[in-house]
């Protein structure tokens, strides 16, 4: 691979920014489809209309769709639970009712009215299933008696709960208690009550993960006292981006219909990566029916945001669906000076090329234009916290931040029957940040407010990131029981181009009087020794399969395994000297085995054991200049999970160990000839266990819950770097002790108009500890906190709603992350509320 040419000239900040007229054309497109969805007008009974219908027999699936958008109304459902069903057809004039149990005749499913409105599919079993079969001649829909647990939609979107019973993390549509493994589900809805707007506030939300601060915009995540590495996107793998410095990702959660959290190691889908976890997110389908949402927001320090959303069939048999939305975010913060505008745009289309086949596309935009505040603040000389007001701003008023993330994306469906199935789906993310700040940076007398020294930074961070899924997913009979398997084969590649560049000293800063710094001129920037190029490039490949073998009724074997291959490269080259460098890894026919054994108990509760390997590798050089040997490590899980009242009710509990050798350990006694910093050694192990506890959806009549525990005892085993610490906390990140809890509770009979809600994060003690001891401070401490919040929802009529959140009730002074001694220290919010209105039609 050539090296990076020394007379690359210095590229100018891209504006790739959504211009003025595309919003607007957007908007009005939006606006368009949503009026064209108020104007379709139904019944007081949508159940009671009879309509004439003329829909072909063929593939099940496409006949739904059509029938849905003839009818007007909202049906929901998971294409693998139609894939290879076929139906009739339906001709003539029909309600609702005896149109779907015509439709449904001999299929086995069956579709019930949904909470909140409209209709979801599912297996009919038991009673259900008699009483389907005898609705054929019925003009309206009965009540269904349900006597044993039917299969529901991953989809959460319209579902009014804080819970799915099922999810697509796994490759095809699975129940929780298929995975044997700890998995989190954050529902459209929980996003939509608490406010969730970004991926990072989705996590701080989610049971076991904890998140810091990156110095150039995003955050990292935490599980398990280990990072997360890799994401999905509709159970695409991609690695997560890597930066010159810190980490530019941030992500709106408008687009999501859900967010599945697995906890613990992901290599049999995802290859190599951390134990700490895997995030899949799962976008926005185009549904059948006609709807456009609409919602306007108004909150503490000048927030104000808008959605648009819309969404429904473009033809008249249904085989075409669309799906359009619009977000526009402006605020400023708690902290002065800073402040961002955020716009999003997404676009999708699914079309049923045949009863068999359906192909999806889309694109989505998110352009974020911003003053930040990175850094945060520094420590007093002791260690102890700064003594100022939490709006505090040591940055400077030129500080700037640009961010674009364009994605493309595709899937491809294919039934052979009714038995098995072919996905393929791919996807390009294209980021761009293109940035410079500044920040104070320094211990603090305490008593003067004296010691910092104002930094400036620029950042031009270009990444492109791919990444392709395919998988064959089917049942068979054997031993006399139903057998599943998943054969796939997925890749990813990373690409990145970046610049880095920065003046350690722009003047002194007074922390008790802050003051913009002045801009110094790019030729400033450049002409230092920090200044530099890099190109990264991370490949990944590899073939896996699974197979869930009954061998008893209740007795579930889960065996699979991941074969892969692995190439990292990095090519960077000094601006001013012209030095260059170069440094490769790669690792191939690594096999990662999964193994996990679950028993049904009965219907309800379910418990189980997983294994899995642990293959990882570092970017981390030693004194020879070469990448470390990766981590290796194994996982071990054991727990139960229960599902009640059809799956509107899960909870979980496990016990987890996981283990690491040829951790990179900071090398202290050799030279600093690791790029300007120390190099490191593969001589750290680490062990983490602990316990994963939680229960999420309708406790009781009206009552939405959403409570996680974790308890994590993550400590070395080994540590040269510095052997007093065998036995310490090796990553401080993750509290021993972590509840989050949201509810939320429809009141009863005249009053159900109204909602309450009320949600809590609490946590033990956390700390960070200083590089060497710097200044003399070994490491920075803060006691547990407790931050409670609060929800008041009025639901105004059928379409419109509204709804008061507070957020940190009591007004917590706590930090969200903590540093090091001379920066890096931010304050949580302080007390803050938003005030929310939403249509739905």
């Amino acid at each position: 691979m050539a090296l990076i040419s020394s007379a690359r000239p210095f590229r100018p900040f891209r504006l790739s920014r959504v211009t003025l007229g595309t919003r607007s054309l957007c908007f009005s497109l939006a606006l368009a489809a949503g009026s064209a969805a108020m104007a379709q007008t139904t019944p007081a009974n949508p159940a009671a209309r009879t309509a004439s219908y003329d829909i072909p027999a063929g593939a099940l699936g496409p006949a739904l769709s059509r029938f849905a958008a003839s009818a007007g109304i909202t049906l929901s459902f998971e294409p693998t639970l139609t894939d290879g069903r076929s139906t009739a057809g339906l001709h003539g004039s029909h309600t609702l009712s005896s149109g779907f149990s015509q439709l449904l005749a001999g299929s086995g499913l069956e579709a019930v009215p949904r909470e909140g409105g409209g209709y979801t599919l599912r297996r009919a079993t038991g009673a259900s299933s008699a009483a389907a079969a005898s609705a054929a001649g019925a003009t309206t829909l009965g009540e269904v008696q349900v006597t044993a647990q039917a299969e529901r939609s991953a989809i959460t979107e319209g579902s009014a709960s804080y819970t799915s019973a099922n999810v697509s993390i796994g490759r095809g549509d699975l129940s929780l208690r298929e995975i044997p493994q700890s998995i989190s589900v954050v529902t459209r809805q929980r996003m939509d009550d608490q406010n969730l707007y970004t991926l990072d506030e989705v996590l701080e939300a989610t049971t076991g993960v904890t998140t810091f601060q990156s110095p150039s915009g995003g955050k990292y995540y935490y599980s398990r006292g280990f990072l997360f590495s890799t994401f999905q996107y509709d159970g695409v793998p991609l690695e997560r981006s890597s930066y010159a410095i810190g980490s530019g990702f941030t992500s709106d959660s408008f687009l999501y219909d859900r967010v599945e959290v697995l906890r613990g190691p992901a290599g049999l889908l995802q290859g190599a990566g951390s134990p700490g976890g895997t995030l899949n997110l799962v976008r926005k389908r185009p549904t059948a029916e006609k709807t456009f949402v609409f919602s306007a927001s108004a909150g503490s320090w000048d927030h104000y945001r808008s959605t648009l959303d819309a969404s429904g069939a473009l033809n008249a048999d249904g085989s075409l669906r669309g799906r359009a939305g619009l977000s526009a975010e402006d605020q400023r913060y708690f902290y002065d000076t800073a402040k961002s505008r955020k716009n999003v745009l997404y676009g999708t289309l699914e079309f049923d090329i045949s009863a068999a086949t359906s192909i999806a596309a889309g694109v989505s935009i998110e352009d974020l234009d911003a003053l930040p505040y990175w850094g945060g603040l520094p420590r007093n000389t002791d260690g102890s916290a700064v003594n100022v007001r939490r709006s505090t701003f040591t940055g400077a008023n030129w500080n700037t931040w640009q961010n674009t993330q364009k994605t493309l994306f595709a899937d491809l469906t294919h039934r052979f029957n009714d038995q098995w199935t072919l996905k393929a789906a791919g996807m390009v993310l294209k980021e761009s940040n293109d940035m410079q700040y500044s920040f104070g940076r320094g211990a603090v007398n305490a008593a003067s407010g004296d010691g910092m020294v104002s930094r400036a930074y620029l950042y031009d961070f270009e990444n492109t990131n791919k990444g392709l899924d395919v998988n064959l997913t089917g049942h068979f009979s054997a031993w006399g029981l139903q057998q599943q398997m998943v054969l796939g084969a997925n890749a990813s590649r990373l690409k990145t181009d970046d610049l880095a560049a920065g003046l350690i000293n722009l003047g002194p800063m007074n922390i008790y009087n802050p003051v913009s710094p002045r801009e110094p001129s790019l030729s400033e920037l450049m002409n230092t020794s920090y200044t530099s190029y890099s190109q990264r490039t991370v490949r990944q490949d590899g073939l896996y399969g699974v197979g869930r073998l009954k061998l008893t009724e209740p007795l579930t074997l889960v065996l699979g395994g991941r074969v892969g291959s692995y190439h990292y490269q990095v090519d960077s080259q000094r601006y001013m000297t012209g030095a260059q460098a170069s440094s490769r890894m790669d690792a191939s026919h690594e096999f990662t085995p999964y193994g996990g054994l679950i028993y049904d108990l009965n219907k309800n509760w379910s418990t189980y054991v997983s294994y899995t390997d642990v293959f990882q590798p570092q970017g981390e050089l030693d004194a020879a200049g070469q990448f470390l040997k990766p981590i290796k490590g194994s996982n071990l899980e054991a727990g139960v999970k229960g599902s009640f009242y059809d799956g509107k009710l899960n909870t979980a509990l496990a016990l987890f160990r996981i283990d690491q050798v040829n951790r990179a350990q900071v090398d202290y006694n050799a030279d600093m000839n690791c790029d300007g910093w120390y190099c490191s050694t593969a001589s750290g192990k680490v062990r983490s266990q602990g316990v994963d506890a939680e229960i999420s959806g309708e406790v009781l009549r009206g009552l939405q819950l959403f409570a996680g525990y974790t308890y994590t005892s993550n400590k070395y085993r080994s540590n040269p770097e510095d052997e007093t610490q065998v036995g310490q906390t090796a990553n401080s990140y993750t509290p021993r002790h972590l509840l989050r809890v949201a509810a939320d509770y429809r009141l009863p009979g005249d009053l159900s108009a109204w909602n309450l809600g009320l949600g809590a994060n609490i946590q033990s003690e956390n700390f960070h500890t200083n590089y060497g001891g710097t200044g003399g401070v070994d490491r920075i401490t803060q006691p547990g906190y407790a931050v409670w919040n609060a929800r008041l929802g009025y639901q105004i009529n059928k379409q419109w709603s509204a709804a008061l959140n507070i957020n940190n009730l009591f007004d917590k002074r706590y930090f969200s992350t903590i540093g090091w001694l001379y920066a890096d220290n931010h304050f949580g919010e302080p007390r803050n509320a938003t005030l929310t209105l939403r249509g739905k039609f």
